[in-house]
């Protein structure tokens, strides 16, 4: 496993980067050049976050370096992202998906991964969560105005999104939830990822186990059975992390986060890089003819976190 070093250079790339998307979430006009693709990715905090964080040090999503992977004169990466929201709240706000889908044209990629704050049912309209599942279940909420929103599932969003996309002739990815810096023990009690009270003597760190997905791993799976019904592709982000992580072992990863859900700028490259692995993964992945050396040089993760639903 390769463990992503930040030189001066690339962390003043990256904050640079992150502070102009603070200002608009709207693509420069210089980055629309007429027949060179832009890969949009549509997430929150995990791919867009800035800021310090409990420790002090600066807040990233994986959206911030994941750029340096991709040769910027054959493919545009935009982040789209937007701390805090769900797939519902991004599908409903203004300024982000329908600003979003505004800007996609054909030929263009979009990443699209929520989950971590989809929790629900929402109670009232200020709720972030969706309704849970799959199907076309609907709950009515009052907005303050006295208006009532139609909220829908979770699948109904991430599905609605995808064709909307997929109507303006851009290719549709899924990823599945990203992995949370929470972990247990046989033998451990951990808050997040660090222990409460001192070690036991039958502690065995082999045995720590990080977590596979939000709400028991729902998410994660709704998702990959979400990609096969509507004919897309999926990387299983969450196990094909979480893999990653564990092989990295808990000490490490807690070092790359500032609490259970954001990470740090190395741990937003860590992230970052092991997406790439992922999307070259894919049999024919139209991803690697725009990789940069650097994302020419990520191993691919294996096959089976990867499924291109292809119609049969």
């Amino acid at each position: 496993m390769h463990f992503p070093r930040i030189n001066a250079v690339s962390l003043l790339k990256i904050i640079a980067a992150g502070c102009s998307l603070l200002l608009s979430n709207s693509l420069p006009a210089a980055m629309t050049a007429a027949g060179k693709p832009t890969l949009f990715i549509v997430s929150d905090s995990t791919a867009r976050n800035s800021g310090p964080g409990k420790n002090g040090q600066p807040l990233a999503g994986w959206g911030a370096p994941f750029a340096d992977f991709f040769d910027a004169t054959k493919v545009t990466v935009f982040n789209a992202s937007h701390a805090g929201q769900s797939s519902r709240t991004y599908y409903n706000n203004p300024d982000d998906w329908p600003n979003t889908l505004s800007q996609i044209k054909a030929g263009d990629f979009v990443l699209l991964v929520f989950g971590l704050n989809d929790g629900g049912p929402p109670y009232t309209a200020t709720s972030r969560g969706s309704v849970p599942g799959l199907g076309e279940e609907t709950k009515d909420v009052k907005r303050a105005d006295g208006t009532i929103e139609k909220a829908h599932t979770y699948g109904w969003y991430m599905s609605t999104m995808a064709n909307d996309a997929r109507k303006k002739g851009a290719q549709v990815s899924f990823l599945t939830v990203t992995t949370r810096n929470i972990w247990r023990n046989p033998s451990v009690e951990f808050r997040d990822a660090t222990p409460v009270g001192p070690l036991p003597a039958d502690y065995n760190p082999a045995l720590d186990r990080i977590e596979r997905g939000t709400a028991d791993g729902q998410y994660t799976q709704w998702t990959k059975d979400l990609a096969e019904e509507q004919h897309l592709p999926v990387l299983d982000l969450t196990n094909l992390g979480a893999d990653r992580f564990e092989k990295l072992g808990r000490e490490k990863v807690n070092a790359l986060f500032s609490d259970h859900n954001h990470t740090t700028i190395p741990g937003a490259a860590f992230v970052a890089e092991t997406i790439v692995a992922g999307l070259k993964a894919f049999p024919h992945s139209p991803f690697l003819p725009l990789l940069s050396p650097k994302g020419q040089a990520v191993d691919a993760a294996d096959l089976k976190y990867v499924r291109e639903n292809a119609p049969r």
